[in-house]
């Protein structure tokens, strides 16, 4: 086997804690992360020497800023393996959107590079390494509870929901969202959340980073708005944003509802997909 086709899955977070600041720069966050449909495509081949990366999307890194080019790299060189790989990444994850499309494809590598040069390795540590949300993608779970920095992950039985995205074309980045924090939060209650997700209560959370974003970007405003309009559950930005989400429910589909969002707001990147 000499080339692999690996799906990167998107995230959303059912809700995000901020509690403290920590002593090694990170946050001490708690939240709900909880795979999507929707995915990347990486494709990695076997090549004598080097790690080139290709992506259709222009806005990518293709040097050694990429996150996915970092991760070869950690496994080449935690290995010792001889050898190179040449990584092509089809994106349809928004750039910089809090959906951990980055992450994603950093842990598809991670995850590929094992089957295309076999190893003894603790992939987790790697992906401790590089960053928040990879090991949540490198232990492919549909959901899990993260603390820590987002490292200690808890593995959650979820309930499979229609999801609605809006992107307004904003991108930002995770160190500016904690930069723009206004207040600690408390942490998540994590089985009220669950039960609510099965169709039994109503779906509160939070998003400690949200009132921080959406002051500076009235993108973020006015897509949690058309959301609300569009009366979704549990309507809330994903991550350090720009993404906002809602939960469909009722006879109205998550397509349709897609459809009249995309219409009002064209500029917008809108998009419906499940969780798990």
């Amino acid at each position: 086997m000499n080339s692999l086709r690996i799906k990167a899955p998107a995230k959303i977070n059912l809700g995000l804690g901020v509690m403290a600041k920590r002593g090694d720069g990170f946050h001490e966050i708690d939240t709900l992360l909880v795979r999507l449909a929707l995915h990347d495509v990486v494709n990695l081949k076997v090549i004598p020497k080097g790690i080139n990366i290709a992506c259709n999307d222009t806005r990518v890194p293709k040097g050694k800023d990429n996150l996915a080019a970092q991760a070869a790299q950690s496994y080449f060189d935690a290995t010792g393996v001889k050898g190179g790989i040449a990584i092509e990444i089809d994106k349809n994850i928004p750039v910089a959107a809090g959906l951990g499309g980055g992450s994603s494809n950093a842990a598809a590598v991670l995850l590929g590079l094992l089957q295309l040069y076999p190893h003894q390795v603790d992939l987790l540590s790697l992906a401790q390494e590089l960053g928040s949300d990879v090991p949540f993608f490198v232990l492919t779970l549909p959901a899990a509870r993260a603390r820590g920095r987002g490292e200690r992950l808890q593995e959650i039985g979820i309930t499979k929901r229609e999801v609605v995205l809006i992107n307004p074309g904003i991108e930002v980045r995770s160190k500016d969202a904690y930069r723009a924090l206004n207040n600690f939060t408390p942490r998540l209650q994590i089985a009220n959340i669950l039960t609510a997700l099965a169709g039994q209560g109503e779906l509160r959370y939070f998003n400690g980073l949200q009132s921080g974003i959406s002051r500076r970007h009235a993108g973020v405003r006015s897509a949690l708005k058309a959301l609300r309009g569009q009366k979704l559950e549990g309507v809330l930005m994903s991550g350090s944003g720009s993404t906002c989400f809602g939960l469909a429910s009722g006879c109205e589909s998550g397509l349709d509802i897609a459809r009249k969002l995309r219409s009002d707001n064209p500029t917008w990147w809108v998009h419906t997909t499940t969780l798990g």
